[in-house]
């Protein structure tokens, strides 16, 4: 290890950095710590906290630069950081957006999964035992009140802010609360319970009861969302763990996303046919998916209707509180925001992160790398329903920060 890795201040950078980390993926704890405190206010937003994480490595730099990018796809990195310089001057001129609007979209969609690369200055710096015992104290507090939620049928916490910064979405469910605990929505609070469920049978490698344990308490927190999506995406992260935790095969687990994205075409057809029978209890109704598919089809017109280079660039539209329409769908989000150019520069970028944590999980059999990879190998099927890049970017960069220096060296027979 670096000898700067022992220094003081590089050390507390590395701390701050995996905490405004965390506090990214746990999306409603300093909002709701703000609104406590404050009165209801929320004065610093969820885009500083993103930018404080892209901040902390620049300081780091400046105390001793020793990135090492080898594994890392930093072409597509590139090339992604490349398309968003460039379409810049077309979604200020041909599209009318403010040059901040611009810079602001491009931080609620892409800074989490562009800060990558960055955060390896600090790799070996932070103990992996300190990153999963830092997850399963989250779960543990966000478990605790997401569950009350559930059972008290109240949402305990704020659901919105006194200056308006700020508010819960769809909390409530035909009446029931959806549990969000610590998260701005129950989808946000069940990626996390799928993460930490996909941690703990990584976990039973070691502990089986250890694992167990934090496996059960996941489980019913999920269940506390009252979100499908959840359920699913649960469903999914563990079976992959299962497969990376004790699978024997060094290819494991590379074809199990296409199978997560016919279980997630499976679900809409599902949801179609319980709406043509009608008879559907509140979890099987399939308004949502309705209301979804609507918004699909209203979004692929304007981009059908759209000329040439809004089709290659984008419209700039993003999921804001002024767009009432829901986009609730990560390929046409990107397509709609930088065009179908982005969309493949991006998905190509996403597929390369994922197998790249899939890597370190099968080379490493870290725990938290098996779970990072777990909630990563759901995409297919959680994009098709959502947005979660933010979350998803959150827990990559959660994963860089965990790496030990020795994972590089192993991980390269991998990439030839």
């Amino acid at each position: 290890m670096d000898e700067s890795s022992n220094l003081p201040a590089y050390r507390m950078l590395a701390l701050l950095a995996l905490a405004l980390c965390i506090c990214a993926l746990v999306d409603g704890l300093i909002p709701q710590l703000q609104m406590s405190l404050l009165g209801g206010q929320v004065p610093i937003n969820s885009t500083l906290t993103r930018l404080s994480v892209l901040i902390i490595p620049i300081l780091a730099c400046c105390i001793h630069p020793r990135l090492e990018f080898a594994g890392m796809p930093m072409v597509s990195w590139s090339f992604c950081i490349a398309l968003l310089i460039a379409d810049i001057p077309h979604l200020v001129i041909a599209r009318g957006m403010t040059l901040r609007d611009v810079l602001m979209s491009y931080s609620e969609y892409y800074l989490l999964l562009l800060i990558g690369p960055t955060l390896l200055i600090f790799r070996g710096t932070i103990s992996k035992r300190l990153i999963v015992r830092s997850m399963v104290v989250l779960l543990i507090v966000s478990a605790a009140i997401g569950i009350a939620q559930y059972l008290t049928g109240q949402p305990i916490l704020h659901t919105e802010s006194a200056d308006g910064k700020f508010e819960i979405y769809s909390w409530n469910f035909l009446g029931d609360v959806r549990a969000f605990s610590l998260f701005t929505s129950g989808l946000g609070f069940g990626l996390f319970c799928a993460l930490s469920g996909a941690l703990g049978i990584a976990l039973m490698r070691r502990s089986r009861l250890k694992g167990a344990l934090l496996l059960l308490v996941s489980a019913v927190a999920c269940f506390s969302t009252l979100t499908r999506l959840c359920y699913l995406i649960f469903f999914c992260a563990c079976i992959y763990a299962l497969v990376l935790t004790f699978g024997k095969k060094s290819k494991r687990g590379l074809w199990h996303p296409l199978l997560f994205f016919a279980l997630g075409i499976g679900t809409i057809l599902s949801g179609l046919s319980s709406s043509v029978s009608g008879d559907a209890s509140n979890l099987q109704d399939s308004g949502s998916l309705i209301l979804r598919l609507e918004e699909w089809t209203y979004y692929l017109g304007l981009i059908s209707s759209s000329n040439l280079t809004d089709k290659l660039f984008g419209l700039g539209t993003t999921l804001t509180k002024e767009n009432t329409v829901p986009i609730d769908n990560v390929p046409l989000g990107v397509a709609l925001h930088i065009g179908m150019v982005g969309l493949i520069v991006f998905g190509i970028l996403l597929i390369q992160m994922w197998l790249y944590l899939r890597r370190e999980a099968v080379v490493t059999q870290q725990p938290f790398a098996i779970a990072a990879a777990s909630l990563w190998a759901t995409l297919p099927c959680a994009g098709m329903f959502n947005i979660v890049l933010v979350q998803l970017g959150a827990v990559f960069a959660i994963a860089i920060l965990c790496k030990k220096p020795e994972s590089i060296t192993l991980s390269r027979p991998a990439l030839e």
